[in-house]
């Protein structure tokens, strides 16, 4: 643990040596002559100070500073109300963030924004974190908490289903969240991601751009086979396609997974019966997550790309080209410090329930190409016979909702012509009287309790402020509005500012720079992009309690028979406990609200 700057010195020093010291042992990957713009490796990074374990991804070419990594854009998949994933801190804790300070537009779709949570596979869940020496951040910069609304957009192309459609509600409609390099990047360099302090044990080294832990001929797994598309199965958004000639029996795309218990994935994950506990049944990551239906085990892919590759159980037409296999370690690679190792093949040989609950220890799965795969062709799963069955009865029961033909989500709705012809022009409380947004829409606002105020008409019990599009720490708190006012900015008149009501929320005491005053607060000069239309909590599709939901299934024997429930016989009082191994891997925090300001400057 990293709990001071001579510790991250030591670390840094430690890791310097190792990186300049000459090399005397084999490769851990297979040569590739051909150079990668991307690929993973052993992090060095994470094995000098001791930040997580196992692969980092890496750069094999030179990127500019202010280069936007559009090739690692993530998709977003939302996890909401758990009990569990606090209490219990599985591994899969680790690999989680909070939406309130990054993606907080997705926490006001649930009442309890404590539990509310994104992943996405790539940056996000496999880089170092930092708020010192990183080289790539999340690109969005400005005032607010997050990323920007085009960064993380919903489909907008007309891509998203309808109600109508079966497949609604069946995927995250959020794949843009991408990076931009933060300064030059030379290659051989490990990405390493900006992020706050406070989230967890933070790396602090100095000169980082001087390190080097791999070059492109070292050995590594490429990244560079594919890249993101438009599916051809229709309505199922986004795919993965070849970006080049790929042989027959070549690995097309390597990735790690996290060991998640479908308990926690069922409901809140506190349901011990076959009714789930919650609003959800069952939370969307589990369509992405691989599994076996005699099974508790489900394994979330949490590598660059893999989770947009598409099944063809269910889709017309559509072959399987591609099939799941563990990856294939040697001798060095399992003899390395425990940090570097990243496949451990002891899990083989445990209980599904304590290959759930062990930290600091992982898999890596290949995706290899059943034939040849030309430029251009999507990448297809055979998702599996309970996967393909399940979907059928899905398709053939669906009924949809009452409002399918005129359900919008808030980005859908946002981004049509002609249901929303002047998007920067937000609707005052009085035009919302005859032109009312749709049911499902809410205003909100950045609003924090550090707002400037004016004066307080103790009368009234109104406070009067003036908003300020460039604080200092950002806005990061989002609260319901209500636009009394709409003019134009004085400076720049064809710039709308805004008058508007901020209201409080059940739960604001839960967060301190949220946490204003009683009373009324007005703010004028409120800027467009301190205001926006979201959908209202458990209002979206993936709250559906029609919505497709299913595990991916894996291949005959790909599962060991200690990881199924009908091969391991044995009496309850034989169920392993909770294993304590690893435990030092454990880095997030947890129950904690993070925030970019500091508490001694709350009001």
């Amino acid at each position: 643990m990293i709990t001071s700057v001579n510790t991250s010195l030591a670390a840094f020093t430690y890791l310097l040596l190792l990186l300049l010291a000459p090399s005397t042992s084999a490769s851990f990957f297979s040569s590739n002559k051909d150079e990668c713009e991307l690929y993973l490796a052993p992090s060095h990074l994470k094995n000098a100070a001791s930040h997580g374990f196992g692969l980092g991804i890496f750069a094999g070419k030179h990127i500019h500073q202010g280069e936007i990594l559009t090739d690692l854009r993530e998709i977003l998949i939302p996890l909401y109300d758990s009990a569990t994933l606090d209490a219990t801190h599985p591994p899969l804790r680790e690999y989680l963030w909070p939406a309130v300070g990054c993606v907080p537009e997705l926490a006001v779709h649930t009442t309890d924004r404590t539990k509310a949570f994104w992943f996405g596979g790539g940056i996000s869940s496999m880089a170092p974190c930092t708020s010192k020496g990183f080289n790539v951040e999340i690109s969005a910069g400005g005032n607010f908490a997050g990323a920007p609304r085009w960064n993380v957009v919903e489909d907008s192309d007309g891509s998203v289903p309808s109600r109508e459609d079966p497949h609604a509600g069946s995927y995250s409609y959020r794949h843009g969240m991408t990076y931009i390099a933060a300064r030059d990047i030379a290659p051989g360099e490990e990405l390493v991601v900006d992020c706050t302090d406070d989230n967890f044990d933070h790396l602090s080294l100095q000169n980082y751009k001087r390190i080097n832990s791999y070059k492109a001929d070292d050995g590594h797994m490429c990244l560079d086979n594919v890249r993101i598309g438009e599916s051809q199965v229709a309505n199922a958004g986004k795919g993965l396609v070849a970006a080049k000639s790929i042989s027959k029996d070549d690995i097309v795309l390597s990735s790690p997974v996290v060991p998640i218990h479908r308990r926690d994935l069922f409901g809140d994950g506190t349901s011990t019966g076959k009714t789930a506990s919650g609003i959800n049944n069952y939370q969307l990551m589990l369509n992405y997550a691989l599994g076996h239906e005699d099974s508790d085990l489900l394994l979330l892919p949490y590598g660059p790309f893999v989770n947009y590759i598409n099944g063809s159980g269910g889709s017309a037409g559509q072959k399987a080209n591609a099939v799941l296999k563990w990856h294939k370690t040697g001798e060095k690679e399992m003899e390395a410090p425990r940090r570097l190792q990243f496949h451990h093949h002891e899990l083989f040989s445990e209980y599904a329930k304590a290959v759930t609950e062990t930290h600091g220890k992982g898999l890596v799965i290949d995706i290899v190409a059943l034939d040849n795969i030309g430029a251009g062709e999507e990448i297809f799963l055979d998702y599996g016979e309970a996967w393909t069955k399940a979907y059928e009865e899905h398709v053939k029961r669906y009924q949809a909702p009452s409002d399918a033909s005129t359900y919008r989500t808030a980005d859908q709705w946002f981004h049509n012509k002609k249901l929303n012809p002047n998007p920067e022009f937000l609707k005052t409380v009085e035009e919302l009287k005859t032109d009312p947004y749709p049911n499902n829409l809410q205003t909100i606002c950045y609003y924090d309790s550090d707002a400037k105020i004016e004066k307080v008409d103790e009368a009234t019990n109104t406070s009067y402020a003036v908003w300020d599009d460039f604080p200092s720490p950002p806005h990061e708190c989002m609260r319901p509005c209500n636009i009394l006012e709409r003019y134009p900015d004085p400076e720049d008149e064809d710039r709308m500012l805004y008058t508007a009501e901020m209201m409080h929320f059940e739960g604001e005491e839960k967060y301190w720079f949220c946490n204003m005053r009683p009373g009324k607060h007005i703010a004028r000069d409120v800027d467009y992009d301190g205001i926006l239309i979201v959908d209202k909590a458990y209002t979206h599709d993936i709250f559906l309690e029609q919505a497709f939901r299913h595990e991916i299934g894996v291949p005959d024997d790909f599962f060991p028979r200690e990881w199924l429930r009908s091969k391991v016989r044995r009496r309850a009082e034989q169920e392993p406990t909770r294993s304590d191994v690893g435990d030092e891997f454990r880095r997030k925090k947890t129950n904690v609200v993070i925030s970019r300001k500091s508490p001694k400057e709350e009001l």
